[in-house]
């Protein structure tokens, strides 16, 4: 069909005028904001996709149809796996599309689908196959809880073991190459693994040692296969497990009994405890008073010996100064004396130089003498000696 016009401007008007026989169509307007882009099919199969903002108006002449469809909006933690066919060659390669961005498919490209595990909406520690569709894969760490059932320990008894896994997408490429399902591979790994731990205690070997569930080395196959999928298991939590209601029963009577008797040997053990602590308060008390005593008369002892010393200084200094007194006054007395005798010895010195008869003299002056003094004359020198008899 082809619009044929003949247009004439008359004044500010313009008319049309259309020939015999043709139909006149107001042509749709499409608006796309920045948000969208526009997909265009043109009647000769070309398909073309136009980022908004824009303004197409389809025309039936060339367009087959003009729908606008919203980008797709990616966060910093989400990213879009996205395959392209090339038109010469029809290959068709895959890359992957990281956030944050608004993200628009170019023609020829198309958004992959995953289809996974999903979360029973009744039943969180459940998962159903093919019920989680999406194209936007998170690549933040992320967990779930998951319930292993019918597991079997060595004396056949059935528990339910319940688990919280940890996990992150390491790797997308190794991801989309190795599986299909991820979660599958984690569900089927964690029961293998519970299940070979299990089998080897019996019931009671399992309660005991039940909390090395939380160590990741007991999970050899969830770790292998997690890191074949491109996925690094950073922890599993061991939630608990749960069995059937008689043996659940006959485990609650055993942990009531082990409760009460561990609450009453705790109690002995808190009394005893106390008595011990309450005599070892009273030795302490009495080695402190002890020692109190002891510091006590050590002190005594100390002022005492420091007054007796103290006594025994002032006294040894009195007889020191009463030792010098006595020094003094003997000292002047024979320094006294020796100038007396010099001045005699000089004075019969003298008297003997003149020709006196010493011995005459000395006995007509003392009446009753009562020592003799003898004068003797050095005939080497002119010293005199007296001798007393």
């Amino acid at each position: 069909m082809k619009v044929l016009t003949f247009d004439l401007l008359i004044g500010q008007y313009l008319l049309q005028l259309f020939l015999w026989r043709e139909k006149f169509q107001i042509l749709k307007r499409n608006a796309v904001n920045q948000n969208s882009y526009a997909i265009v099919r043109y009647n000769d199969g070309q398909v073309e996709h136009l980022k908004g903002p824009c303004v197409i108006y389809e025309n039936p002449l060339h367009h087959k149809f003009v729908k606008a469809y919203p980008m797709e909006s990616l966060d910093a933690n989400e990213a879009l796996v996205v395959y392209k066919q090339d038109k010469e060659t029809n290959k068709v390669t895959r890359y992957v599309q990281f956030g944050p961005t608004l993200f628009m498919p170019k023609a020829g490209e198309w958004l992959h689908e995953f289809c996974w595990h999903g979360i029973d909406p009744d039943n969180k520690t459940s998962m159903i196959p093919n019920s989680n569709r999406f194209s936007r894969l998170k690549i933040i760490p992320d967990q779930f809880y998951y319930n292993v059932d019918e597991v079997r320990t060595a004396d056949d008894a059935a528990i339910r073991v319940k688990l919280m896994l940890f996990y992150e997408l390491k790797d997308i490429d190794t991801m989309l190459n190795a599986t299909k399902d991820p979660f599958s591979d984690f569900i089927n790994c964690v029961c293998a693994d519970i299940i070979a731990y299990a089998s080897k205690y019996t019931y009671i070997e399992f309660m005991e040692k039940s909390s090395a569930l939380n160590d990741l080395s007991n999970y050899p196959q969830l770790l292998d296969r997690s890191k074949q999928i491109g996925y690094e298991i950073s922890k599993v939590v061991y939630r608990g497990f749960h069995t059937h209601d008689k043996l659940q029963k006959l485990h609650d009577g055993a942990v009531k009994t082990r409760t009460n008797l561990k609450i009453a040997y705790e109690k002995e053990e808190q009394e005893q405890e106390m008595t011990d602590m309450k005599l070892k308060n009273e030795k302490d008390r009495i080695q402190l008073e002890h020692k109190l005593e002891e510091e006590n008369l050590s002190h005594k002892q100390e002022l005492e010996k420091d007054r007796v010393r103290h006594k025994l200084m002032m006294e040894l200094k009195q007889e020191q100064n009463v030792r010098d007194v006595w020094i003094q006054e003997n000292t002047a007395s024979l320094e006294g004396k020796k100038l007396q005798d010099a001045q005699t010895l000089k004075y019969y010195t003298n008297l003997h130089d003149l020709g006196v008869d010493l011995n005459g003299y000395i006995q007509a002056k003392a009446q009753r003498p009562q020592k003799i003094i003898k004068v003797v004359a050095d005939k080497d020198s002119a010293n005199f000696h007296l001798h007393h008899t």
